[in-house]
C-alpha cells in the first residue's frame, strides 16, 4: 500500500526517525521521498503525475485504503505511547 504524507518541516527529523524505526521492525517495506518530484511553485511532469495517480488508483481498486478516521485513531494511539 502506498501513502503520501505531507510532513511539517519542523517535525521532519522526528517523522523520519519513526519511519526508519518502522522499517527496521519490518512494518514498512520501503519508503522514498517525493520531495525530489515536486518543488513548490514548480510544475510536476505529466509522467510523474500520471504514475502517482496510477499507483493510487491500483491501491484503491485492491482495497488497500484506510479511512481517515482510522488513521486519526492510529496517530492518537502512537502519541499516547
Amino acid at each position: 500500500m502506498t501513502y503520501y504524507i505531507d510532513v511539517n518541516d519542523k517535525n521532519l527529523v522526528d517523522f523520519l526517525q519513526i519511519i526508519h524505526t518502522l522499517k527496521n521492525l519490518g512494518v514498512i517495506n520501503s519508503f522514498e521521498s517525493i520531495g525530489d518530484w515536486v518543488v513548490e511553485g514548480e510544475e510536476m511532469s505529466t509522467e510523474k503525475l500520471m504514475s502517482l495517480l496510477e499507483h493510487s488508483r491500483k491501491d484503491a481498486e485492491e482495497g488497500r485504503v484506510i479511512p481517515v478516521e482510522e488513521v486519526k485513531k492510529q496517530v492518537e494511539a502512537w502519541k499516547k505511547k
